[in-house]
């Protein structure tokens, strides 16, 4: 008994250390890591120094990788500062980023219907390009451009189906057009 014991207590300290893991639930993607301590003890050090060889200077590059557990928050910023933003844009864009889809994402969105500052909003944090896509699409239906941002800021791939769902009823078609009539028709006003 005390072999077994003892076998289940090694067993559940190996488990206890994995470093992360990618669960998929109702179509989106989450990321599970031990919060007491970082997956890349040297990612915050490899983000700075990373973002501080590219366009921002030493304390940009400390307020952007700030938290970061690797590179991803530089190479986010890098990604949007060579594209349509600005340092300080890019920053507030990605600080807290896993990947450099805040980037793709913003980029997207402001190629799109989006000014500068919606695609900020939308896709800063940890989003992808999911996220513009959901609010581009949300836009031409129904919906106003700050509820297509506030909509596929949560839950983008839940919005993208309810969308799908909407256009192929037959009773709420009439009722979206008369809807998207009228928001056009008040914002030519």
């Amino acid at each position: 008994m005390k072999l077994l014991l003892l076998l289940s207590v090694a067993m559940s300290a190996v488990t206890a250390t994995a470093d992360s893991f990618t669960i998929i639930r109702d179509g989106r993607e989450y990321l599970c890591e031990q919060t007491n301590s970082p997956v890349d003890p040297g990612g915050g050090l490899d983000c700075r120094n990373r973002a501080y060889a590219g366009p921002f200077t030493r304390e940009e590059s400390e307020r952007l990788c700030s938290g970061a557990r690797n590179t991803a928050p530089a190479d986010c910023g890098i990604k949007a500062y060579n594209g349509p933003f600005t340092r300080d844009e890019s920053i507030s864009l990605c600080v807290g980023a896993r990947t450099i889809g805040p980037a793709d994402c913003a980029v997207k969105a402001y190629n799109g219907p989006f000014t500068r500052d919606e695609a900020i909003s939308l896709c800063s944090g940890n989003s992808s390009v999911a996220n513009a896509d959901c609010a581009i699409r949300a836009y031409q239906g129904p919906y106003t451009r700050e509820e297509a941002i506030r909509m596929c800021k949560a839950n983008p791939l839940l919005v993208l189906r309810s969308l799908e769902l909407l256009a192929q009823s037959a009773d709420l078609r009439p009722k979206i057009e008369s809807i998207k009539s009228k928001l056009q028709q008040s914002a030519q006003k």
